[in-house]
């Protein structure tokens, strides 16, 4: 494989190396003091502040006359998870190598590009050559030949269901290797609360709860039938199993893989105790955690995991019967040989390609989805590369409303807010599913949320009051001056915040919300943030048989490949998520599809 070695060059270093040569070639008659190489840095120590993902970034760097000493990150608001490994290595390698020219971390871009403009500033200041600093040099021998791997199953992305996937095999004895294109392990999985449905547990049973299958898929036909009333989905009899399976699922994490419960509870409009939540552990998404114990278990029972190693094509013999997968690595391409090749790399929410071909109605967004970084659908499309068919219907995971203000998020799951559309109109009843509000604010153009300057929205008033140039934010002393900001009909909209403002006084909400969360907007100046419709993951993906499987458009199967989590998700959904059955489902499908592998190595 090529080797990458990145220095710079000091012309006072070539200089003197040219003047040490021509010394040696003919006699000195006189003695001169020994040449001083000239100063690159000004030394001292300097910091710069720029933006991060989350927020402005630190970082102080020290320079003696002739290298970069030291890179510190001062202070950041980064998420700690994600932004870990960019924050610890890109200054390592920047030290190391004394250049500029050091890679991004896969899905830790905005806070790499931070990381390096920061240095870079401080360079200018101690009065260094930039330019210099990001020309990398190549040494290596030229060989760009791949490297060939060999290994039973091969699964491609380390998220849940990839995870799974992998213990699975390990515990039916194949060998296993799990490629991740990111830095770090978790996929959308770790972004989540990492609380998973299931009904009739041993969990629930030693703490007194009832429950059942059966009020598990009264709910799940009932949240279906509230949006696209003729779809081809679900399939029911697909979720039938699935309910079964969950529950083997969530027993073998903590029978067999180590993981441990915290609380089992209800959620937001689903009040029925049967999402399992993880321990807490401070500072850490629940999601993280459960992925974390996985990703212990794997690297305890010393299963390869290959981070920043992109899958990129399948690799499939004159049949067309899959036998590897090519990727690319840090170091170079890797092929991977293998007898069963298992895809467990999310969906597409965070491609606007993708979602303006498949969900053009949810196009643009991708900017505010919580799904992992890697969310961009490689999986989906290599298997459409090699003949897969994919779902009809395919639709966004509903996650709520999000706004580009980020103070403003403060009110995102905030029931007592109220929404206006670009005619000026209230247009849903606020306190309203979190996966139902997405499509409904899908059919908006435009969605307001109107605030008055009551004490309770101080905080995020004098955020805004801070940002008012943004095209995001509207202010108004009276609803007219309001409506005039926001370019939304002024009569419709006085008349919509006056009829509001009644069914407040009267308990009375003419749109059906409870009087608990029934708040006026009475007191000017009023405000108008933009809030859009906010993702976490796709309904769609590749068909597959009960294994998981994946199937051609004709229904036979494409051997040796399978699809798992969001990569083959759709059969379970109609445009409605359900509380807790993204993550189960990732685990399930990926403990499902290698045990049918595994099984049929031996």
């Amino acid at each position: 494989m090529k080797k990458r070695t990145k220095k710079i060059l000091s012309l006072a270093l070539c200089l003197i190396l040219v003047l040490s040569i021509a010394a040696c070639s003919k006699p000195v008659e006189t003695t001169t003091a020994a040449p001083t190489e000239a100063a690159i840095y000004q030394a001292g120590t300097y910091t710069s502040t720029v933006k991060g993902h989350n927020g402005d970034m630190t970082v102080e760097v020290e320079f003696d006359n002739m290298s970069i000493l030291s890179v510190t990150i001062l202070e950041h608001l980064e998420s700690a998870g994600i932004s870990d490994l960019a924050l610890e290595r890109i200054p390592q390698e920047v030290v190391d190598g004394q250049t500029l020219s050091v890679d991004a971390v896969s899905g830790a871009t905005i806070s790499s590009v931070a990381v390096l403009t920061a240095i870079e500033d401080c360079v200018v200041q101690a009065g260094g050559d930039v330019d210099a600093l990001k020309t990398g040099s190549d040494t290596g021998n030229g060989d760009t030949a791949a490297t060939d791997v060999y290994t039973d199953i091969v699964v491609v992305g380390a998220g849940g269901a990839g995870l799974a996937a992998a213990a699975a095999s390990y515990q039916n004895g194949v060998e296993v290797i799990v490629l991740e294109k990111l830095a770090n392990i978790g996929g959308s999985t770790s972004y989540s609360g990492g609380g998973i449905s299931a009904t009739g547990t041993k969990f629930q049973v030693e703490l007194g709860i009832e429950d059942t299958k059966e009020s598990w898929m009264e709910l799940w036909v009932e949240r279906q039938a509230a949006s696209n009333i003729t779809g081809l989905y679900p399939n029911y009899d697909f979720v039938d199993r699935f309910m079964d399976e969950a529950v083997v699922t969530t027993e073998w994490l903590v029978d067999y893989i180590g993981h441990e419960y915290g609380s089992i509870a209800g959620f937001g409009m689903d009040p029925v105790e049967r999402l399992h939540f993880p321990v807490p552990v401070t500072g850490a998404p629940g999601g993280s955690v459960l992925t974390g114990n996985i990703g212990d278990f794997l690297m305890g029972n010393g299963i390869e995991i290959l981070t920043e190693t992109k899958a990129t094509e399948l690799i499939t013999d004159t049949n067309g019967d899959v036998i590897g997968v090519v990727a690319e690595g840090r170091d170079g391409i890797i092929n991977i040989y293998a007898k069963k090749v298992i895809m467990a790399t999310g969906g597409y929410a965070r491609s606007e390609e993708l979602l303006a071909r498949f969900i053009p109605e949810a196009a643009d967004t991708a900017e505010l989805t919580t799904a992992a970084p890697g969310s961009t659908g490689d999986g989906m499309l290599m298997a459409e590369a090699i003949g897969a068919t994919y779902y009809e219907e395919p639709w966004v995971i509903g996650v709520g409303i999000g706004s580009k203000v980020p103070a403003a998020n403060a009110f995102a799951w905030d029931w007592s807010k109220m929404y206006v559309n670009e005619k000026g109109i209230r247009f849903t009843n606020e306190e309203i599913h979190y996966s139902i509000l997405t499509n409904v604010l899908i059919e908006q153009e435009t969605t307001w949320l109107v605030m008055d300057s009551a004490e309770a929205n101080g905080t995020v008033i004098s955020a805004l009051e801070a940002d008012l140039s943004s095209s995001e934010i509207a202010k108004g002393e009276t609803f007219e001056e309001l409506a005039e900001a926001m370019g939304v009909p002024v009569e419709t909209f006085v008349q919509t915040m006056e009829t509001f403002n009644q069914g407040v006084a009267s308990g009375q909400d003419a749109l059906g919300k409870n009087s608990m969360f029934l708040v006026s907007v009475e007191t000017g100046p009023f405000y108008g943030v933009k809030f859009y419709p906010r993702t976490m993951g796709t309904f769609a993906g590749v068909k597959t048989n009960e294994h998981f499987q994946v199937l051609r458009e004709d229904g036979s199967v494409i051997n040796n490949l399978y699809a798992t989590g969001e990569v083959a998700n759709k059969v379970l959904y109609n445009q409605v998520y359900m509380s807790g059955s993204a993550v189960q489902f990732a685990l399930t499908s990926g403990r499902l599809a290698a045990e049918h592998a595994a099984n049929s190595l031996k």
